[in-house]
């Protein structure tokens, strides 16, 4: 078996495409490191041409299956600031502290589910929303990074941590067909998170980074509510293709919600719509809609933000049931007429982002 050491030595077999130089002449290669899947290899190469991304990946897995050796991962940062870089630059107060965002290399899209307050149903519909464009043939990814109050465990019922091999080899859970990441794996349900900034900002670059994803066609960010430190740290380091906000239509609510869409419109990350949860109750008994919480608030709030209202989520006994027992109403009762409003928001966001 090869050692880390002939796998560098592998690696001066690539050469960077257009050159006669190879990677580890370049000093791209950021790490190498073996898990039970295989090779994990993390290069570093500041470039936005995915063509010749790809064709460096490409002839790195040929050089190590040549050798017959597994890769599991090709990990290519294009951030300038790799670990290849031995000493940081000077603090400059005038840069632009979201040049350095990157595309999140495992997944077409990355959509963040946000909220300007919490109590509003966020982590049921990113869970839901996930799932359905999971039914709807896509491959799905679900990281939450609401690290206060992780919902995730619950909402999928997983109770076995993920498979964790080093410091940067995370592997995430697997259910009903989705990838499944939360810091909620790896605490105990009812401790409590007390946490700094930086702490919070470097779990989330470890998530962002040390995750060991499959390919996927979107991945789906459950934020914390409001505009912290989790917001801050993910807009600095991912390109994001559009937010989607969660409300309800009360006026409380709204007021939040105009805060932080303004937050990611002055990042440039697109807000692609409005989510209305708990637009009305249906009773269990008689089938009667009651607008307890008021009504037409998101559409009033789409038509301010000028982006349109994707769905209006009704609030049932039979949704409270699925978030509660670790089945989301997507896989549990997909007739349901939760379920269905889901898959409607599933299909505009298609439809808005081409995919």
């Amino acid at each position: 078996m090869l050692k880390k050491e002939n796998i560098i030595e592998l690696l001066k077999k690539v050469n960077y495409p257009g050159f006669s130089r190879d990677l580890v002449d370049f000093g791209m290669v950021r790490d190498v490191e073996q898990s039970s899947e295989g090779w994990i290899i993390r290069l570093n190469i500041v470039t936005d041409d995915k063509e010749k991304l790809e064709t460096v990946r490409k002839n790195v897995v040929k050089v190590m299956t040549d050798q017959h050796e597994k890769v599991a991962h090709v990990f290519i940062d294009t951030n300038r600031s790799g670990e290849t870089i031995k000493k940081a630059p000077a603090q400059d107060d005038n840069k632009n502290p979201f040049e350095d965002q990157k595309r999140f290399e495992y997944a077409e899209k990355v959509i963040a589910v946000a909220s300007g307050k919490g109590g509003v149903g966020k982590s049921t519909v990113a869970a839901n929303l996930a799932m359905a464009l999971s039914k709807q043939g896509k491959s799905v990814g679900l990281l939450d990074l609401d690290i206060y109050g992780p919902s995730l465990p619950t909402l999928f019922g997983v109770v076995q941590p993920p498979k964790v091999e080093s410091e940067h080899v995370i592997y995430p859970a697997e259910k009903y067909g989705l990838q499944l990441m939360s810091f909620g794996f790896f605490v105990e349900q009812d401790s409590p998170v007390i946490w700094r900034g930086p702490l919070v900002m470097r779990l989330v670059t470890q998530f962002l980074n040390d995750v060991v994803w499959k390919p996927m066609d979107y991945l789906i960010l459950d934020l914390p509510p409001g505009t912290g430190d989790v917001q801050l740290s993910l807009v600095q380091q991912i390109a994001l293709d559009g937010v989607l906000i969660v409300t309800t239509p009360q006026d409380l609510a709204l007021a939040d919600v105009k805060r932080g869409a303004n937050m990611f419109t002055k990042v440039d990350a697109p807000v692609l719509g409005i989510i209305e949860n708990m637009s009305f109750f249906v009773c269990p008994h008689c089938g009667k809609e009651s607008h307890i919480f008021s009504k037409g608030g998101g559409d009033r709030e789409s038509r301010r933000l000028n982006v349109p209202l994707l769905g209006q989520i009704p609030l049932t006994e039979e949704l409270m049931n699925a978030s509660d027992t670790g089945c989301p109403i997507v896989e549990s009762a997909p007739e349901s007429e939760s379920a269905l409003a889901f898959g409607k928001v599933a299909t505009s966001l298609r439809e808005l982002l081409l995919i």
